[in-house]
């Protein structure tokens, strides 16, 4: 029997390390980042996808960093970046933040306590609809300016997560440029295609769905980049990034699928790098009738729900797509939280149980083999991005498990930006989602809450709200005790799963095709962007 795919690239990985450890390092050069994803929009509140978000973290600087040992309880391990250092009061309600006085806007203004202050107005105006606002208004009240460098948020109340959720979501934003621009239509201003911002790098250049191009920034605060140089490559699928990669085109692939990692590791030039994933990967049922608020003909039914999860044999779909390269997912949270559970009881694959129940439910099998209840056909089409191989795999074997149980899967492919225009609409009746969350589990809240529902703007795309899971998320999350918050997100999980709003299907390990070229260090689970400034070539 051939070894498990993760253990050959550990191997690799370790035997291409201490290779490169022999290398000098040095400073600038350019390297270029094959993706298969071009960003919606550079302006952080509005921003709605990864690939967004590893541009703007390293275009604007945020507050502090949440550190290696990703604990969002408190404040212990964060480490300064544009605050210098913050205090708290005796209640906990008031923190102070002292910003850098050095920190500049890329056109030479000064970023001042003013701009956190907007930041957070913008972030929390309903005509904005930041995905992050609801969350960051729950959280608190306001911010006020003490001086040029100095200012003071104000909580509602004291929760184990509130210095992570202010400086996890807000990101300081330059008033001057911003403040005469209308807030309704804030996601189509100029900013928000050449932003200006407060970080390491600044942008060059920006071809939508071709190139997007970064430079570092000479006199950053806190000391230059030692890359001279970011590209993206943006290709239409992930195929061809990878072949991108394999090609020697681009230093860089964030994630590899098992047939491409096992090819890269073979590869002279490249390594392969393994890394914790933030991510997990789930179908997404809408839970109405396109935007309206009329039930779903077929998903409108929790039954129904529950019965088409308990058709899929989740871990064979994972093992046939991933190899060993993921874990099934438990829910929406991944196993790097400190609230994850795996104890969370799951809707269990039994295909003879579920034929069973939608005969219950009156879906009766068909002569063409497709079960109907009252003239109806037991038929929907499942959206997916064509730039990703492993849900389009993922796609077809779902649609011929399906098949067996009288059920038929049309599979609509779409380009990134179509893909999510649709789902940002409701314009759909299941797509192959994922979502990249973060070491809070609070962020719960901001994917599947009724909040996040927001009059059909925010990003609970399917339109999920169960006031149970709300009021135990909301209770986990003003829990001071972390015993009790993680009693409470486990009744949150158990009561989403059993709801099935989605089918969850994938937890990836994350595999990184990286040209031996390029030393990266040690990837961050939470962003594996987020150490670019830290990257050096060989010389």
């Amino acid at each position: 029997m051939r070894p498990p795919i993760l253990t050959v690239l550990a191997l690799a990985a370790l035997a291409a390390s201490a290779c490169g450890g022999e290398r000098t390092a040095g400073r600038g050069g350019t390297i270029v980042v094959a993706s298969a994803a071009d960003p919606d929009n550079l302006l952080p509140p509005v921003a709605r996808t990864v690939a967004s978000k590893e541009v703007t973290d390293l275009i604007f600087d945020r507050l502090a960093d949440i550190g290696p040992a990703l604990n969002t309880v408190g404040d212990a391990g964060f480490e300064p970046r544009l605050a210098t250092s913050w205090s708290w009061s005796h209640d906990s309600l008031q923190l102070t933040l002292h910003l850098d006085p050095r920190a500049r806007w890329q056109d030479g203004k000064p970023v001042r306590a003013a701009d956190v202050r907007f930041a957070f107005s913008l972030y929390t105006d309903p005509k904005v609809a930041a995905p992050d606002g609801p969350e960051l208004a729950r959280a608190i009240d306001s911010i006020s300016v003490n001086d040029s460098v100095t200012c003071t948020a104000w909580f509602h109340r004291r929760t184990p997560e509130q210095f992570f959720t202010l400086v996890g979501t807000l990101v300081p934003l330059p008033e001057h440029l911003l403040a005469g621009v209308s807030r309704d239509s804030i996601r189509e201003a100029p900013f928000a295609r050449n932003p200006i911002g407060d970080g390491p790098f600044r942008l060059v250049k920006w071809d939508p769905k071709v190139r997007l191009e970064i430079a570092a920034v000479d006199s950053f605060y806190r000391g230059r980049p030692k890359l001279d140089r970011v590209v993206w490559s943006i290709a239409p699928e992930m195929q061809t990034a990878t072949q991108k990669l394999l090609a020697g085109e681009a230093d860089f692939l964030e994630a590899l699928t098992p047939p491409a990692a096992a090819e890269a590791a073979k590869r002279p030039a490249l390594r392969v790098e393994p890394y914790s994933s933030f991510d997990y990967g789930f179908v997404r049922f809408n839970l109405h009738a396109g935007s309206s608020t009329r039930p779903h003909p077929l998903f409108g039914d929790r039954a129904l729900r529950r019965a088409l999860t308990e058709a899929l044999d989740r871990r064979l779909l994972v093992r046939s797509v991933f190899d060993t390269l993921a874990h099934v997912a438990l829910g929406p949270f991944v196993r790097a939280q400190w609230t994850s559970d795996t104890t969370v009881g799951e809707i269990a694959f039994d295909r003879a149980a579920a034929a069973r129940a939608l005969d219950s439910l009156g879906w009766r099998m068909g002569k063409d083999s497709v079960r109907a209840k009252n003239g109806h056909r037991l038929e929907f089409t499942l959206l997916r991005p064509s730039s990703s191989k492993s849900r389009e795999l993922l796609a077809v074997l779902i649609q011929e498990q399906f098949r067996q149980v009288g059920v038929k899967v049309n599979i609509e492919p779409l380009d990134f930006s179509a893909f999510v225009a649709r789902a940002s609409t409701r314009d759909f009746d299941a797509i192959m989602d994922g979502i990249h969350t973060g070491p809070n589990p609070s962020g719960v809240r901001g994917s599947w809450s009724t909040g996040a529902i927001a009059g059909g703007k925010g990003p609970n795309w399917g339109d999920y709200s169960d006031p149970h899971f709300d009021a135990e998320v909301d209770s986990a999350s003003a829990s001071t005790d972390v015993a009790a918050a993680r009693a409470h997100y486990r009744a949150a999980y158990q009561t989403i799963v059993d709801d099935a709003p989605a089918i969850w299907l994938f937890e990836p390990v994350a595999v990184a095709g990286v040209s031996k070229r390029l030393n990266v260090g040690k990837l961050r689970a939470d962003g594996w962007w987020l150490t670019v400034p830290l990257w050096t070539l060989n010389r």
